[in-house]
């Protein structure tokens, strides 16, 4: 029965993957701060530790051995070295889960010009063990590392590929979608304007970009723990999507019309979608597809999300 140690893991999809692990039968140990409540019980071990506070994560993890770390909440590349070297080859392999911003052109800000990137990525364009990581900036302000989301998911990546001991899982994941527990707040953007008759604003002629629903990054990053597959991996829909497809998945579980306008100068306009972008902008999912892993297209679950998310605001 493999042991799976989980960082993060009591909200949004970490959750889901805890409770994919449990009934797939492997022991979990979570590893996390103890300030948010779970629902796990005693089914799950529990170690505490802030991964950002030097030493905490090595003492808390101390004699420890997993078949698989799973982290959750690795934001840095000072993250991803304290990781590596908390566990160091007590541990099976790593999954990161890392993010479709590393492929953000816009983001670049210590590498200038960007590298060129397709409108929709493809894993090989992006190097984790060629780019650059500096631990020296500020990534302990949480401003600074807010504002630098991409460019700390990079570096992450970049990071855990040349300390880490043990093979390396990088999961880049698209917009993740939920109806319940979705701290983002991006989908219930557009049901709130919908039923209430507020309009959403878009980029003019707005791209498409790549979503994923939080079931299938659960049993993606639940899977890379236990299989070979190494490397940087895709993780959304096949189908990409634009606001329109967005609204017209709330405007059909809800019964309303959307309102929306398309504005040149969109950025920073308090009512722009969050999945309105200026151009297209998505990843490819061949490599995932390559090994097995077919996710869910995206329209076939936007409005029955929309549906749950919409019955979840009217009970609330």
């Amino acid at each position: 029965m493999p042991e799976v140690c989980v960082i993060g893991g009591t909200r949004f999809f970490g959750k889901l993957l805890v409770r994919r692990l449990l009934d797939e039968g492997h022991r979990v140990t979570v590893v996390n701060r103890g300030r948010t409540p779970d629902s796990f019980g005693e089914v799950v071990r529990r170690l505490r530790a802030d991964v950002d506070a030097p030493g905490e994560l090595a003492a808390a993890v101390a004699g420890e051995r997993f078949d698989a770390v799973v982290h959750q909440v690795c934001y840095s590349p000072r993250a991803a070295v304290e990781a590596a070297e908390a566990f160091g080859e007590r541990a099976g392999k790593f999954v990161l889960t890392s993010s479709m911003e590393v492929y953000n052109a816009d983001t670049f800000r210590w590498r200038i010009p960007a590298p060129p990137m397709s409108a929709f990525a493809r894993e090989e364009e992006l190097d984790p063990a060629a780019y650059a990581y500096d631990t020296e900036l500020p990534w302990d302000d949480s401003a600074w590392l807010g504002a630098n989301y991409g460019e700390g998911k990079r570096q992450a990546e970049a990071a855990l590929t040349r300390h880490a001991r043990v093979p390396v899982t990088l999961a880049r994941v698209a917009h993740v979608l939920a109806a319940e527990d979705d701290f983002t707040g991006r989908f219930s953007f557009h049901v709130d304007r919908i039923r209430q008759g507020r309009p959403v604003v878009a980029h003019a002629a707005p791209g498409r970009t790549s979503l994923a629903l939080a079931d299938d990054v659960a049993g993606f990053l639940a899977g890379a723990a236990v299989r070979e597959v190494t490397g940087a991996v895709n993780v959304a829909s096949p189908d990409r999507v634009d606001v329109y497809d967005v609204c017209a998945a709330v405007e059909r579980a809800t019964g309303r019309t959307a309102t929306v306008i398309e504005k040149a100068d969109a950025a920073g306009d308090p009512d722009l979608s969050p999945f309105s972008c200026p151009a297209d902008f998505g990843m490819a999912t061949d490599r995932a597809a390559s090994f097995g892993d077919h996710f869910t297209p995206a329209a076939t679950w936007l409005t029955t999300l929309a549906r749950k998310a919409a019955a979840t605001q009217e009970g609330d």
